[in-house]
């Protein structure tokens, strides 16, 4: 089993509804392909991780990375996986405020605004960090 994480911006201002939409057809289609993961989107910005078999995560992220909803994508993690970390989810998905990010330190804004491109692309112990962090903000909140 594998993990991919990635980062994107949206092309276009997404409502809750087009979100609620992008989880509904996520969820179907990873529960056919045995895949776990959570999303999250911020201020245009979206996260994710996908877990399960490395050739449906692959053909997933390869389908995902093709998406005009959204462009710069970015993986910032890929590797090998004894367990999942969302066992449960097809794809879990919680809301992040401004504030959750002051509660940890040195990361105040993962994205540039002008160019949607991620800071955790260059460094790739601040996106373990932000990756185990996540997961642990998404699990507290399940």
């Amino acid at each position: 089993m594998i993990s991919i994480a990635y980062v994107s911006a949206a092309t276009d201002t997404m409502t809750d509804d087009d979100v609620a939409a992008i989880l509904v057809q996520a969820r179907a289609n990873n529960l056919g392909l045995g895949l776990t993961g959570a999303l999250l989107y911020h201020r245009g910005r979206f996260i994710q991780i996908l877990e399960g078999p490395a050739e449906q995560v692959h053909a997933r992220y390869d389908i995902i990375a093709a998406d005009p909803r959204h462009r710069s994508v970015q993986k910032i993690s890929e590797k090998f996986i004894a367990e999942r970390q969302f066992p449960e989810w097809t794809m879990g998905f919680r809301p992040l405020s401004d504030d959750s990010f002051k509660t940890l330190t040195g990361f105040d804004d993962f994205f540039d605004a002008r160019t949607g491109r991620s800071r955790l692309k260059y460094a790739e112990n601040e996106a373990a960090q932000f990756l185990e962090w996540l997961a642990e903000y998404w699990l507290s909140r399940a």
